[in-house]
């Protein structure tokens, strides 16, 4: 049992930690050089980190010990990030241990149909429908609701595996009408293969997804949707809602009883209204009374894989981040040209080893009516060479993403409890596979 009090502790430790080093989350990273933001981290650490390679970073970001002397302030930075974050570390025993009590559907049991819901699917959306799924068909079964409504649901694949594998209820809300016409044909597909080894009896048994087009802007839209005789109680679904729409969901939640648990993955936070109504963040009465804030820069920070990062670093792979500081060395060059030209969209390129600066601003000017002096070029050239630097910083600035993403779940989290319903965060995905892998499970008790 979550206790709501040790929520309201852990959200107050971990914006104190936030709120100290709310300057280092809120660079641009572009603005290195312009900004001389090396220069602006404590001097100690600009000693100590100088020495250090990306891989000695990547050590630091995943956690393990450091052959490195490192000042005190830094290493309780590391230590308390790691500490306050909510582990990210995949729960492999997020699967139910009474899995016999919630059967699968004929189709689910029929191994010559196991590969059937793999069809048009990505292997990263297999992995995290395939765990959505398990999550979701507990959670109704625990909360005795046979009908699910699934937001966002694109081409439909969560929920043919609802449907037809789980035997639930389900009606997809998509704003894009192509994506829900192509889902009705997947669903059709899907059908006609079953034919082949089930009988029409139990085919007929089959529960086919609804599909519903409907672009949400307010609560009150849910209060007003075309559901089916089948669905009067039910539970909400998001995998990955975009911005406000995760809030919308958890708000519809809390206050309507009809509905009797929600399960859904966070994403895009920098989309979330903060300053304004219908308030993403905060959303919780204890973290407005805080008054609680996370600026622009935090949330988008928040969204990055940290554990595929620190990865590439610990095995070398970080040639392609030099591309960092070739922006940053084309922000001080422009700037310099003409104050005027500060944060211009300039196009984005990939780096490769044989790319020049010369090359570099050829390319990412091109929508740009600029020209650029030889003098100019080379004078951000030798910029360069602190390209490790550049990486380093951004380094510093991922070790905090985790905290930002700890607030908006915990401030999500306070918010059920306050109403008095029942909610948990399991870490379900795995974060190099989906680095928003966490479930934010609520349900009437």
């Amino acid at each position: 049992m979550v206790l709501q009090e040790d929520v309201q502790r852990k959200f107050e430790m971990t914006q104190k930690l936030m709120e100290i080093y709310e300057w280092l989350l809120n660079m641009y990273l572009l603005d290195f050089y312009v900004d001389q933001q090396w220069d602006t981290l404590p001097e100690s650490w600009c000693e100590s980190l100088q020495a250090m390679d990306p891989e000695d970073m990547g050590t630091l970001l995943s956690g393990a010990p450091t052959k490195h002397m490192l000042p005190l302030s830094f290493l309780s930075l590391v230590k308390c990030a790691h500490t306050l974050s909510i582990s990210r570390e995949r729960n492999i025993n997020c699967k139910p241990k009474n899995l016999e009590e919630f059967p699968q559907s004929e189709i689910g049991n029929n191994p010559k149909l196991k590969n059937l819901f793999l069809k048009h699917v990505k292997l990263k959306k297999r992995h995290e429908i395939n765990l959505m799924a398990e999550i979701v068909n507990e959670t109704a079964k625990i909360s005795n609701c046979g009908a699910v409504l699934d937001f966002g649901s694109g081409l439909g694949h969560l929920m043919r595996v609802l449907s037809y594998k789980y035997d639930l209820h389900t009606m997809g809300i998509e704003c894009q009408s192509q994506l829900t016409e192509q889902a009705r044909t997947f669903d059709l597909e899907l059908e006609y293969t079953a034919r082949k080894h089930l009988s029409e009896e139990l085919m007929s048994k089959l529960k086919r997804p609804t599909h519903l087009n409907l672009t949400l802007t307010s609560p009150e839209q849910l209060l007003q949707l075309p559901l089916t005789a089948n669905i009067t109680e039910y539970g909400l679904v998001g995998l990955h809602p975009c911005g406000d729409l995760g809030p919308l969901l958890l708000k519809h939640f809390v206050n309507c009883e009809r509905v009797k648990f929600i399960c859904i993955v966070g994403c895009c936070y920098m989309k979330l209204s903060c300053d304004s109504e219908p308030y993403g963040y905060p959303m919780s009465e204890y973290v407005k009374k805080l008054g609680s804030k996370l600026s622009y820069n935090s949330r988008e920070i928040a969204c990055h894989a940290i554990e595929t990062y620190s990865e590439r670093l610990l095995k070398g792979q970080y040639d392609y981040l030099k591309i960092h500081a070739f922006r940053a060395a084309l922000e001080k060059v422009l700037v310099e040209h003409d104050p005027a030209l500060k944060h211009s969209p300039v196009r984005s390129i990939k780096h490769s080893n044989t790319m020049t600066f010369e090359s570099y601003c050829s390319a990412a000017l091109s929508r740009l009516d600029v020209t650029l002096s030889d003098s100019a070029v080379c004078a951000g050239e030798a910029y360069l060479s602190q390209w490790r630097l550049v990486v380093l910083l951004y380094s510093l600035r991922l070790l905090l993403a985790p905290l930002a993403e700890t607030l908006v779940l915990l401030d999500r989290m306070l918010y059920v409890l306050e109403h008095g319903l029942h909610c948990e965060i399991r870490p379900v995905f795995d974060p190099k596979i989906s680095p928003r892998n966490h479930i934010i499970i609520g349900r009437r008790m």
